[in-house]
């Protein structure tokens, strides 16, 4: 079955804790500090993979949770690092936070995200020797990463999009160009899910896809072709599709359908509409006078300033000439589009660029926030910091008052107008602020 949204729970695995372990040397009866440091947890990586085409399995599995890593162990062994989790998500796989930001666009074949990084590893008690703590007691716990909620939406990668009113025969077009196999009825709306097909030409190919007909109003989503408008948001072009039984009825009126369907890709993304696109008149067996024909395709060109086909899926009437003229615009597409990225290269290589990791940026933050007479500290770093500390332990304690003090915490607080005195309180440590 067909699923292209899907939202997931998923956690980073924990890091490993510290421990506190001894050896003591027979020959001079000396103790030394070996306790080994925690593993890293896992993390959740969100990886594009072609033998994937649907989101549907995220129906019956929501909860995904990396491996957690190791405690340390004696004689400065280190925990093993948790092993990350890699969830598999069709080509074009968009990643989203809960509040709807973009994580991640995955729309290459074996493109991947880290979503959720793993907890860091507490420090074991060989690796908190100083000088003025030979042997310390303590360790530290490693760091426990929350879940979260991320939301998945699919959109499908093609070359050129049919997009048209409901029976305007999108579904007989790729069924006869291509070796798709879509439901096909000869009423509005049988397509419900979009459709895709390779179309051959020659010794190449390139992808079509049709989705559900549109009606007006579906940018603001009325009908069904409303939530299935962001598959062809990919697509290099576009076909407009018109139903040619409206010739009969009135000559105008397949003319008002195409500046309905301009309008209603306008309104949804105005990228979309600028994209290249060409009209296609179906169902033109039906039309025993083609001088009329005729007539609409040259109104239409003039309107639009785009090649106009008049053609009949059913019957197989220009379809050669139609496939023919994508295969050229989608050649001419993807050479402007490797163009722009061959320009987009040598002005990348002009310039010399610097990455910052994320998470570490992220770190850096520090916000204050008042709340009654308290002050509570903002700080993913400082938050990290306190977690993963031993309350129980007063020596880790007294580590934890001079590592604060020696990253001159009081000093940026003040600056940020907490007076002396104040309580200050970060993750689940509550202090007074003082000299």
């Amino acid at each position: 079955m067909f699923l292209d949204e899907a939202k997931i729970n998923i956690k980073a695995g924990d890091g490993g804790s510290g421990i506190i372990s001894f050896f003591y040397t027979k020959a001079r009866g000396k103790k030394i500090a070996c306790g080994g440091s925690g593993g890293r947890g896992g993390n959740v990586i969100i990886k594009a993979s072609g033998s994937v085409s649907s989101l549907y399995n995220f129906k019956k599995k929501i909860h995904f949770k990396a491996q957690n890593g190791k405690s340390g162990m004696p004689n400065n062994r280190s925990g093993k690092n948790g092993d990350d989790l890699i969830i598999n998500v069709p080509v074009g796989t968009i990643v989203k936070s809960e509040k709807e930001k973009v994580l991640s666009d995955l729309s290459e074949e074996g493109s991947s995200a880290v979503i959720a990084g793993g907890g860091i590893g507490g420090k074991g008690n060989a690796s908190l020797i100083s000088r003025k703590k030979r042997f310390p007691s303590f360790a530290e716990k490693g760091e426990k990463v929350e879940e979260a909620w991320i939301n998945l939406e699919l959109r499908l990668i093609a070359d050129a999009a049919l997009v048209g009113f409901p029976n305007a025969g999108k579904s007989t077009i790729i069924s006869r160009i291509s070796a798709a196999k879509p439901r096909i009825a000869d009423y509005p709306f049988t397509t419900t899910i979009p459709n895709l097909g390779v179309v051959s030409v020659d010794d190449e190919s390139f992808v079509v896809t049709d989705i559900p007909g549109l009606i007006k109003g579906a940018h603001s989503g009325v009908g069904l072709g409303d939530k299935f408008l962001r598959h062809i948001m990919r697509s290099l072009m576009l076909v407009m599709v018109l139903d040619g039984q409206k010739i009969l009825e009135d000559g105008s009126e397949i003319i008002k359908t195409f500046d309905v369907l301009r309008e209603e890709i306008r309104l949804y993304d105005s990228g979309l509409y600028d994209r290249d696109y060409i009209v296609a008149v179906n169902k033109i067996d039906l039309i025993s006078d083609r001088s009329i024909a005729e007539d609409i395709k040259e109104k239409l060109e003039k309107k639009s300033g785009r090649e106009v086909f008049l053609i009949s899926a059913f019957v197989g009437t220009g379809m050669q000439d139609l496939v023919w003229a994508l295969y050229k615009k989608i050649k001419e597409c993807r050479e402007k589009l490797m163009e722009e990225k061959e320009k987009e290269l040598k002005s990348c290589d002009a310039v010399k660029i610097y990455t910052v990791d994320a998470r570490k940026l992220e770190d850096e933050k520090m916000e204050v926030r008042r709340q009654g007479n308290e002050y509570v500290i903002e700080s993913k770093k400082l938050e990290r910091i306190v977690s993963m500390t031993d309350f129980e332990n007063e020596e880790a304690l007294e580590h934890l008052k001079r590592r604060l003090k020696k990253m001159g915490i009081g000093d940026k607080l003040k600056k940020m107008g907490v007076e002396e005195g104040s309580t200050v309180i970060i993750g689940n440590l509550v202090f007074e602020l003082k000299e």
